[in-house]
């Protein structure tokens, strides 16, 4: 006997591929920038004599505040919403870049100081 299956024996029924929605993957690529900077964060002490990285926390509300701005663009683009959620979605897009600014205002200038620049 061999352990090639038989061309007739029924093959088992798989279910179609179906891909990850767009906000599933914007939320994938999130999670992939805050794994990256907490590598960069725990991996700086190595390489700079023991020393950490102060006073740059609101630099990472910024992949989370651009995630956000993404699905709210999506959303508000998409075909099939209504008025209201293409408003509502609208109005978040602009406190999430808003919310962007202020977040690289307040954490660049820590990092730089960090830098010795």
């Amino acid at each position: 006997m061999t352990d090639r299956p038989d061309k007739e024996a029924p093959q088992e029924e798989r279910e179609p591929y179906v891909p990850a929605s767009p906000v599933k993957r914007i939320m994938a690529w999130v999670g992939i920038v805050y794994m990256l900077g907490f590598v960069v964060l725990n991996l700086y002490p190595f390489f700079n004599r023991g020393n950490y990285l102060t006073g740059i926390a609101p630099l990472f509300a910024c992949p989370g505040i651009a995630g956000i701005f993404a699905i709210a663009l999506y959303l508000a683009r998409h075909p099939d919403s209504t008025y209201s959620r293409k408003v509502s979605m609208a109005i978040l897009a602009v406190l999430c870049a808003v919310g962007f600014a202020v977040s690289l205002v307040l954490g660049i200038p820590p990092l730089l100081v960090n830098f010795g620049i």
